[in-house]
């Protein structure tokens, strides 16, 4: 059974930071996007787990699908990380929440 994880993060430009990390991470995973929505496909034992990124007003809702909750911190922190380094000047927050 998946484990799903929901944050949000307000952000001063909340569309680049979703375009600039879809277009990053196409050399690694399968990726579909739009100026609104994301969605990075992480194969992990045959299943297509992966990210989903919502871009609403002055946010991006970021919902994690992982087989496990090692894995599920794992690509937290990698969001996390990938997005910081992305934001410039900003200084962004994410509280995960189970769902």
């Amino acid at each position: 059974m998946s484990i799903t994880t929901t944050a949000t993060t307000a952000s001063n430009d909340a569309p680049r930071l979703l375009r600039t990390l879809c277009n990053h991470w196409r050399h690694k995973f399968e990726i579909t996007r739009d100026d609104e929505e994301g969605h990075a496909f992480i194969p992990f034992q045959g299943e297509d787990n992966g990210a989903d990124f919502f871009v609403e007003d002055d946010t991006l809702r970021i919902v994690l699908t992982q087989p496990t909750a090692e894995d599920s911190e794992r690509y937290q922190t990698v969001i996390e990380n990938h997005l910081q380094r992305f934001a410039r000047d900003e200084t962004l927050a994410f509280d995960w929440q189970p769902g």
